[in-house]
């Protein structure tokens, strides 16, 4: 008994490691050593005539606190207008965004109403083949482009074996802790691996609030999956790159509240469970090292709350050990500590940083367990509410 919970708490633990440290550091190390390096980081002003017309697809759902804002942004960026099409889908809207959008479009951009809501993806589906642009650019009506972004984005693109560029999105700080410590440390996190992920050849994660694709390379998609999730695995099925562009930066607002983040990322993780699923059996061939990148960048992290729950168990079975009886101890208080920042959010009490970070930690992998659930009961997110706090 002893020597099995010894291999359940080493096996645990490595595979904990491998996830949140070893992948990483592993592609750091490849990268480093292979021919792929970034580059220069010089960027060179293109005459017009080098530019590809570009499409900017914006689905918006409820959105009358930023559409306004949104067109505007999208109207003010450094692309020549006769090169790109503005075009902002609505999904069913029901407050003021349909008639706001009318008035802010003007001659620039498109607006295209759907009667009822059917999500994010039959958006995208509903004005696909209506696109003239040889470039089309996803993003979301809380996602705000600086002015040289759109550039910056489609730059790679020349490059023909490029189909999808993915850009990095960040979260405005003073927003919340959530975008200190949350949802903004992950996010340079995520963005460091999927940058690894690309000089070694692709990244297979994208980003619904920015990146690129190449029309030729796009498909109408089930309305169950996830767009920003399907989109690079149909590039890389069909021969070509993903790859990550720093400088092609956007910025928004994080979830106020981790309770508030909890629920987005529960629905993520679902729907992401789905896209992949369908990835593997509609999206194929994909290479070998598409696969080991969805293995170790995405789902054994869906899984690591149940590595942790065997951590703790076989810690707990093995007291007698000096080394598990302290692992075990230090496992209660960072729960512990979890626990009390949950409690305080609940009450309205603003979490010191020590809360912060273990609360964070476990809502996330909670989350997870929670999307796998879903999953398993056949749910699938079509629709959504977003998070207010982030608008």
């Amino acid at each position: 008994m002893r020597e099995i919970t010894g291999l359940v708490l080493w096996g645990c633990a490595g595979l904990i490691l491998y996830t949140y440290a070893g992948y990483p550091l592993f592609l750091a190390a490849l990268a480093r050593l292979s021919k792929g390096r970034p580059d220069s980081g010089a960027v060179h002003r293109e005459e017009e005539s080098a530019l590809p017309p570009v499409s900017l697809i914006v689905p918006v759902y409820n959105e009358e606190q930023v559409i306004e804002r949104k067109i505007r942004n999208s109207c003010e960026l450094d692309y020549p207008e006769s090169l790109l099409e503005i075009v902002v889908v609505s999904d069913g809207s029901n407050d003021a965004t349909e008639p706001l959008a009318t008035q802010a479009a003007g001659d620039r951009v498109r607006v295209h109403f759907l009667a009822d809501r059917r999500g994010k993806t039959a958006c995208l589906n509903a004005v696909l083949p209506t696109l003239r642009g040889e470039i089309v650019v996803f993003t979301d009506a809380n996602a705000f482009f600086y002015p040289q972004t759109l550039r910056t984005l489609v730059r790679p693109l020349r490059d023909p074996t490029i189909g999808c560029v993915m850009g990095e999105l960040e979260y405005l700080r003073e927003a919340s802790l959530n975008a200190l410590l949350g949802e903004g440390l992950y996010w340079r996190y995520e963005n460091f691996i999927k940058e690894q992920e690309s000089r070694l050849g692709s990244t297979i994660v994208g980003n619904g609030a920015i990146y690129a694709m190449r029309r030729s390379l796009c498909r109408t998609l089930p309305a169950e999956v996830e767009a920003d999730v399907a989109n690079p695995l149909l590039v890389l099925a069909q021969g070509h790159r993903v790859i990550f562009e720093r400088r092609a930066r956007c910025f928004e607002r994080a979830s106020a509240t981790v309770r508030e983040e909890f629920s987005r990322k529960s629905r993520i993780i679902t729907n992401q469970i789905a896209s992949y699923l369908y990835g593997r059996k509609a999206v194929r061939p994909l290479p070998a090292s598409a696969l080991f990148q969805i293995l170790s960048h995405k789902a054994l992290r869906w899984f690591v709350p149940f590595l942790l729950l065997g951590l703790l168990a076989a810690s707990a079975g093995r007291l007698d050990s000096p080394f598990s009886a302290l692992l075990f101890i230090l496992q209660l208080a960072f729960y512990s500590l979890a626990l009390v920042g949950w409690f305080l959010e609940g009450i309205g009490v603003a979490l010191p940083r020590a809360l912060f970070v273990p609360y964070y930690f476990c809502a996330v992998n909670a989350a997870s367990v929670t999307g796998i659930a879903d999953f398993m009961r056949g749910r699938r997110w079509v629709i959504w509410e977003k998070a207010a706090s982030t608008r």
